[in-house]
């Protein structure tokens, strides 16, 4: 029995820690652990990416796993070994049992446990001076205790184990669920953008069949304008050619023939006809409608989306240590007004001096991102924005319209702040008819390390905004800003893909898409606000 122990060292040492078997077709892993072949492709299968060691936890590759010869060869030794043990004689084991089973020093069955020194004895043992006087009781007696722990313990792991097993069982069950469900989503998503697409190309051919029968009715007409009028210019030229001729006769030949020359060649009425007809041009202005319907359509429906499937709605508030000293920012963070007053005492490094400007509390280095600046003026009425929106019309499209209007000067420096007061206000609209739009607000975003003291709000300052005013919307790309809007809305969206390099505008309420800057963003980006103007306020949504 003696090399029976490193017997059973050598065959833990072969056992496959997934199968609890003799390995087969042994592999190694990054880690150096062995396995059979067959186990390790099982957890590669079930198990999700990245693979771990199960003994370990070390991450490893399905490309790694390599086989081990040497492994397989000893394996087999030690099985071999195993069996030639096995087929020793059944007496001489059951010699060598009862050898184990007596007493070393008397050669006796042990029948007794010494509490008192914890040892195992023989009847001889326990008669002897050493524990004769000690507390000795029955092995199997003295084993109960043991064997209850044993048990007790036994059963606890077992119910770890069912709950284990219980709670993989559930998780599996889950997770299959959720991919059938992903699989759902899929075909959800595949279907409906089919048919979003099928709807599109079925009113692009529409629109596209109106547009070619227009253009083909116009062309009949004027084919047939072009026919009848040249045959009206023959005919009048054939009489005009007669009369010359009759005309240039001496006065006896044309005395000859005394009947009235008017009568025998009368004036007709001659053909004129338009050459668009009022059915035509009337099809023809309702065909624009449709189009600026759908372009107004489309860009609610791209600003949407956006928002609502890409970006994360953020609730943003404002820093009073970077608002100018004309700017009062509410206790909530939430909106701020221009006073005219200078409301801040000290200087702080961070702040915005002259620039009526702030930044938000929060920057971002990543993700994407959404909030909503409410603007706020008290002489706006509540339908303004909708009446100018139907009446004034849109001066740039996203299909390529031309722009309208004048250039905004942005170099009208905020030299020195104040009231805006009512002749302010006459001067604004003075300036308006003379094809000048001074802002009365920004809104956008800005890095972090912009300069506080300047004036200039350009992408290559470190700012993407927009300029408001009451005239509409221009975007600062420049010195020289262009309008994009003949209307302020009253809620701008504001959409930042820090990964992307995009910052975009839309208008919150009818989710019309705006504009799209496009930048490659470094440090932190902040929200930022501008307001110039008295009886305003910029308010933080949500």
């Amino acid at each position: 029995m003696a090399a029976a122990s490193p017997l059973r060292n050598l065959e833990d040492e072969v056992l496959c820690s997934i199968c609890l078997d003799y390995l087969r077709d042994p592999v190694t892993i990054d880690c150096g652990h062995v396995f059979c072949y067959h186990c390790i492709m099982k957890v590669c299968e079930s198990a999700r990416q990245p693979l771990h060691c199960s003994l370990c936890k070390t991450a490893f590759k399905t490309e790694s796993i390599r086989h081990v010869w040497q492994m397989a060869s000893l394996v087999e030794s030690i099985w071999r070994m195993k069996a030639d043990e096995e087929r020793q004689p059944r007496e001489e084991r059951q010699r060598e049992q009862k050898a184990e089973e007596l007493c070393g020093q008397h050669l006796e069955k042990l029948h007794y446990y010494c509490k008192d020194d914890q040892q195992i004895l023989c009847v001889m043992c326990r008669e002897s001076r050493e524990h004769r006087h000690h507390a000795a009781v029955l092995l199997e007696k003295a084993a109960q205790p043991h064997r209850g722990k044993i048990l007790n313990h036994l059963k606890v792991l077992k119910g770890d184990r069912d709950r284990i097993q219980n709670l993989q069982s559930t998780g599996e069950d889950e997770i299959q669920a959720l991919l059938a469900k992903f699989q759902n989503h899929k075909q959800d998503i595949a279907s409906v953008f089919e048919q979003g697409h099928r709807f599109l190309r079925e009113r692009e051919q529409y629109l596209l069949e109106c547009l070619e029968g227009m253009e083909q009715e116009l062309t009949e007409g004027r084919n047939s304008h072009v026919t009848k009028g040249s045959e009206e210019v023959v005919r009048l030229g054939t009489l005009i050619t007669e009369l010359e001729n009759k005309a240039r006769q001496p006065a006896l030949e044309l005395l000859q023939d005394p009947s009235d020359i008017i009568n025998r060649y009368p004036r007709k009425k001659f053909w004129i006809e338009k050459p668009i007809s009022p059915a035509i041009k009337k099809r023809a202005e309702e065909f624009s409608d449709k189009l600026l319907s759908l372009e107004k359509g489309l860009r609610g429906f791209h600003g949407k989306l956006m928002r609502d499937l890409e970006y994360k709605t953020m609730r943003i508030s404002l820093n009073s240590q970077t608002a100018n000293g004309y700017l009062s920012v509410s206790p909530n963070g939430k909106s701020m007004v221009f006073t005219g007053l200078w409301m801040n005492k000290y200087q702080h490094g961070q702040r915005f001096d002259p620039e009526p400007g702030v930044l938000g509390s929060k920057g971002f280095t990543w993700g994407k991102v959404y909030w909503e600046v409410k603007v706020d003026r008290i002489w706006w009425g509540a339908e303004e924005e909708e009446e100018a929106m139907k009446y004034r019309g849109e001066t740039r499209g996203v299909f390529g319209s031309s722009y309208v209007g004048g250039f905004i000067g942005i170099t009208d420096g905020y030299s020195s702040p104040g009231y805006r007061d009512e002749n302010e206000e006459l001067e604004e609209e003075w300036s308006q008819e003379n094809g000048i739009w001074p802002k009365f607000c920004l809104v956008g975003v800005a890095r972090e390390s912009v300069v506080r003291r300047g004036f200039l709000f350009t992408p290559e300052e470190g700012f993407w905004t927009l300029q408001l005013s009451s005239a509409g919307v221009c975007i600062c790309t420049s010195l020289e800003p262009f309008q994009i809007l003949s209307y302020c809305p009253r809620q701008i969206g504001v959409a930042l893909d820090y990964d992307g390099g995009k910052v975009a505008f839309t208008n919150a309420r009818t989710h019309e898409f705006i504009y799209e800057f496009s930048s490659s963003f470094s440090g932190r980006i902040f929200p930022f606000l501008w307001l110039n103007c008295m009886r305003s306020r910029l308010t933080l949504r949500p």
